[in-house]
């Protein structure tokens, strides 16, 4: 199995951490309620679960963080309330199952994450298999990519540097990825200091297995064609960029994707601006979220503060692509509410137009940060909304057809995205039992649970007086995440087995010794 964690932290408390701390200080009663288990230590949150239409195939994939989250995990759930899966506890961010080379995988950010005003983080992207066992650890060091944080992290126990913004597999089983690097450099310009500080944001195309550099891309490389002076009105100096501690958060890139010849579109969030780069590194043209850039914007087709743009198709000189329009931050909130887009941009008229805005009129939601746009193979599309812990799922006209809620308000739990896609999970682990004694109906009460496991449709429990001498006692259909069978007589001994939606036995439990009273 993978580890939880493979980062330490000493001199600075990032957000996923405090919000441990928080859980365990405060009272329970705070935080949104949590389902449990007998079988299980998983306790995954009781999404509050809504529904109005059809709703696609598939499960909810969700990191969950925040000060108010119960615990700090990453979840494959139905969009009935069951758990699939649920991780060790640690700081993730940017959980989805992709494909590589052929196969399915789970990819993940895990490392720590820092909440405003730094809004990035440091780890490593781990590819999972569907046993759920760690395949590749992607990562890149300060020593390869001479990196620097701010000074309240201790450097020399940073292992790897990447971010939780991004981590896309491409066509060509390369992936994509983020990195913040704390940068000196001259903020005059813009009314800081000669000598000032700011979070460059970089991107690079990886190779997977050797983590080999294959492109690598640098905001602070191109001032010369995105100067600050562009980001100024969406994202104030402030007092930041004085000193390496509190450096001037520009640009904030937060999503990669590659276009068929090969060059890439890049969200930035504080110029409120999507960009081509060219495989050259300079940028090929810029979509401004309220100028437009060089493109004449549409009615209703403006936005700011975006997440998630996405490439849908490409024709000739047409582009279509998606994004998350938060049009919240911490700087400005509750004006205009968060929508998922689909735009149309024409480089040869220099116009983008709105196809498609993703919004329930019954649900106004103004989510300051993070979020994702996805859309799925049959029309329907899928909104995670970052810092407001919904998930809603729309058909093709636009029309909500399903929410899930996991938390309170805004910015007290949240996901960094959240998605809908098709799993099958066959867990190496054994299948966990608990059983107790109903003394008074002279029955033995078993509940049983298979972590991450999709495949196994019904369950038989052994009983006996000895380990060596246990019979069948009952077969019972498997009923969700956990199974709960009744069997007569007070059992000594019990164990479990799996069984297939064609009676196969496909994982046995550890044999156990009911516990007391129920």
């Amino acid at each position: 199995m993978y580890s939880p964690s493979l980062l330490r932290l000493t001199g600075v408390l990032p957000c996923a951490l405090a919000g441990l701390l928080a859980a365990a200080a405060q009272n329970s009663t705070n935080y949104w309620p949590w389902q449990t288990y007998k079988s299980s230590a998983a306790a995954p949150p009781l999404l509050n679960i809504s529904k109005s239409g059809p709703t696609s195939p598939g499960y909810l994939f969700f990191d969950q963080n925040g000060d108010y989250a119960h615990q700090y995990s990453l979840f494959i759930m139905t969009d009935d309330n069951e758990l699939v899966w649920q991780s060790p506890v640690a700081d993730y961010s940017a959980f989805r199952a992709q494909t590589f080379e052929g196969r399915p995988v789970l990819t993940f950010m895990n490392g720590i994450t820092l909440s405003e005003p730094y809004g990035f983080g440091h780890g490593i992207i781990q590819l999972l298999d569907d046993s759920y066992e760690s395949i590749y650890n992607v990562s890149l060091t300060a020593a390869e990519e001479h990196f620097v944080t701010i000074p309240e992290l201790n450097a020399t126990e940073l292992y790897s540097y990447l971010d939780m913004h991004e981590a896309l597999i491409t066509p060509q089983d390369t992936i994509l990825v983020t990195e913040y690097n704390i940068t000196q450099t001259d903020l005059s310009s813009i009314g800081g200091p000669v000598d000032g500080w700011v979070a460059d944001s970089l991107f690079y195309e990886l190779d997977i297995k050797t983590n080999d550099v294959l492109f690598r891309w640098s905001a602070l490389d191109h001032l010369s064609q995105i100067p600050f002076s562009d980001e100024i009105e969406f994202k104030p100096l402030g007092d930041s960029g004085k000193n390496q501690s509190i450096p001037y958060g520009f640009f904030h890139i937060n999503s990669v994707d590659k276009f068929e010849d090969g060059s890439y579109l890049i969200s930035s969030r504080y110029y409120c601006s999507i960009f081509r780069v060219s495989r050259d590194g300079t940028i090929g043209w810029t979509l401004q979220g309220q100028t437009g850039g060089d493109f004449k914007l549409g009615d209703g087709a403006s936005f700011c503060y975006q997440h998630d743009a996405r490439i849908l198709h490409e024709e000739g000189t047409k582009l279509q692509i998606s994004l998350f329009d938060n049009a919240n931050s911490n700087i400005v909130s509750g004006v205009d509410q968060t929508r998922g887009l689909y735009l149309t941009l024409d480089t040869a008229t220099g116009e983008a137009t709105l196809d498609q805005a993703f919004f329930d009129p019954h649900d106004t939601v103004y989510a300051r940060s993070q979020g994702n746009t996805q859309t799925l193979p049959d029309g329907h599309v899928v909104m995670g909304y970052g810092s407001t812990p919904k998930i809603r799922e729309y058909n093709p006209a636009g029309v909500p057809v399903m929410t899930a809620q996991f938390g309170p308000g805004d910015s007290k739990v949240f996901s960094y995205r959240a998605y809908k896609l098709p799993w099958v999970g066959r867990p190496k682990t054994a299948p966990d039992v608990f059983a107790c004694i109903d003394g008074a109906r002279n029955h033995t009460q078993v509940y049983m649970s298979w972590n991450g496991a999709t495949e196994h449709a019904a369950w038989e429990v052994l009983t006996g007086a000895a380990e060596s001498s246990l019979t069948r006692s009952a077969r019972v259909r498997k009923t969700g995440f956990e199974t709960m069978a009744s069997v007569p007589g007070l059992a000594a001994y019990v164990q479990v087995e799996a069984h297939g939606k064609n009676g196969t036995l496909m994982a046995s439990s550890s044999v156990i010794v009911p516990q007391g009273s129920c």
